[in-house]
């Protein structure tokens, strides 16, 4: 059967300049929302580490943190929504996108239920093999069980975001993002204003998962026209052409939520409380670097798919080397200026109980780093259907990881975990995976070192001599002063950048592939 004529097959460089405005469009709300939400984070993790002791702070990272590898237990399905979305829309229409919606939600709500099994177990069993001081363990036991419950909430409305996605409609789900982050930070506040404690953190962190689903669930039919949420309407049928693809997205899932949970057991396990404060505190910049790219460079996916599904291969290295170029030349000067003023950053932030967090941050940038580049090369994979690759690398990397992880932390504690865990997914996940996504694409290496470092001599020249001055001044500025200084740095690269790289590339994005 022939495809059938439509106008972007008539005019397709119409098309293709629709779909970059749409593109830019997504990207702009993603970063507003991204703005946004990494103020508030910011702000409230600075007045909570202030309000609590460290080793509340570190309970309550180590669990919240831990429960966050249940996310295991969508089974890689959430992995393949969105190429599944784009298939369902673009050769069987709404009807089919409204089952497949409904019976992956339903799906998702039934592998919820048994994160809160185990994790109302775990609570039964406290300390466990866990170092929590016998004083918390009435507040552990229940934010134990609330942090199963935000899992529970959580996994089926990621199979409602990922229509939002499939449609290209990131605008709304940031706009609900926003609304839900100043929920939290509001409520946050408020209550350790008037004397609760970490307990009542958890509570809130449930409530903004409940407004999100539920505004979710109540904008889904005017964002997406014809779309609509049925909960009668489940069809095992529709799982089973996600099968395939879905054990190797499980596997690759499973290879990064293992790292973590490792992570975290050893720190609950043989570290202390107030060792996975710190490591817990140190994570959240580079957790935030990888939230900048995944706003930025996630919008690409479903043009990815399309591109993979219409054999269009042009467009999909065109599509792959500006994703590659605009990661690199954003994450570099946020890992550089956060490595070279960690401890000044850490103690303006925290204060200078958490000075020991500065050198774990820095090796969890370098490993954030590792996992911006490799970002862009995991999509192109996932979109032509490359999963069970994807999943091979990923699982070594992790293996690699934590072998190295174990070796180093017994003499280097936090730090050593960091490093060593830094150090294996550079080198497998940085290196492993754009070679790969190369040969897939028909890209050489050396075309795309080019894309990455065009338009990028001055910028780096900039940056040099920004941090020449400032450690040349250093020991005659306070450590707000370092901070400030840095901050503005950062900012006149990024104009810098923007201005030589981001901007060209907008303005020729229906040109050159570079």
């Amino acid at each position: 059967m022939m495809d059938p004529i439509t106008p972007d097959r008539i005019y397709p460089e119409a098309a293709q300049a629709r779909a970059q405005r749409r593109t830019v469009r997504n990207v702009a709300w993603n970063y507003a929302g991204y703005a946004f939400q990494i103020a508030i984070n910011i702000a409230l993790t600075s007045y909570i580490v202030r309000k609590v002791s460290v080793v509340e702070y570190g309970l309550f990272v180590f669990v919240i943190s831990l429960s966050a590898t249940l996310y295991l237990l969508d089974m890689g399905i959430s992995s393949v929504l969105v190429q599944a979305y784009v298939e369902a829309l673009t050769y069987h229409g709404r009807e089919r996108l409204n089952d497949l919606l409904s019976t992956t939600f339903l799906s998702l709500i039934a592998l919820g239920a048994v994160g809160v099994i185990i994790f109302c177990g775990i609570a039964a069993w406290l300390p466990g093999p866990f170092n929590i001081p016998h004083v918390y363990l009435h507040e552990a036991s229940a934010i134990f069980i609330v942090a199963a419950l935000v899992i529970q909430v959580g996994l089926p409305s990621m199979a409602i975001e990922h229509v939002y996605q499939a449609s290209h409609r990131f605008d709304r789900t940031n706009q609900i993002q926003l609304v839900t982050s100043t929920v939290r930070g509001v409520l946050s506040v408020l209550v350790l204003a008037a004397g609760y404690g970490i307990v009542a953190l958890a509570v809130i962190q449930l409530i903004a998962t409940l407004l999100k689903l539920v505004l979710l669930v109540a904008s889904l039919p005017a964002t997406v026209p014809g779309a609509h949420l049925n909960l009668t309407r489940f069809r095992r049928v529709l799982l089973r052409p996600l099968v395939g693809l879905r054990k190797w997205a499980l596997l690759s899932n499973i290879s990064a939520y293992l790292v973590d949970m490792l992570v975290w057991i050893i720190l609950g396990s043989l570290g202390s409380m107030g060792e996975a404060a710190l490591f817990g505190l140190a994570g959240k910049p580079p957790k935030q670097l990888w939230n900048l790219v995944d706003k930025g460079a996630n919008v690409t996916l479903p043009l990815l798919s399309k591109s993979a599904a219409e054999n269009d291969f042009v467009q999909l290295r065109q599509i792959y080397l500006r994703t590659q170029k605009l990661i690199f030349g954003l994450v570099l000067p946020f890992v550089v200026l956060g490595c070279v003023f960690a401890r000044p950053l850490i103690e303006v932030w925290a204060g200078r109980r958490y000075a020991g967090a500065a050198l774990v941050m820095q090796w969890l940038l370098i490993g954030a780093f590792s996992q911006a580049i490799a970002y862009s090369s995991d999509l192109l994979l996932y979109s032509c259907g490359e999963v069970k690759k994807a999943a091979k690398i990923s699982l070594w990397s992790s293996a690699v990881s934590v072998m190295s992880a174990l070796l180093l932390v017994s003499h280097y504690g936090a730090a050593g975990l960091a490093a060593g865990m830094a150090i294996s997914q550079l080198i497998l996940n940085g290196g492993w995976f754009t070679l790969t996504a190369c040969r897939l694409a028909g890209v050489s290496l050396s075309i795309l070192l080019r894309a990455l470092f065009g338009g990028l001599a001055w910028p780096l020249a900039l940056l040099a001599v920004e941090l020449l001055l400032l450690r040349h001044f250093w020991s005659h500025l306070s450590a707000v002063w370092l901070v400030i200084l840095a901050f503005a740095g950062g900012l006149a690269y990024i104009a810098l950048w923007g201005f030589r790289t981001a901007l060209p590339l907008y303005r020729n994005r229906t040109g050159a592939t570079a």
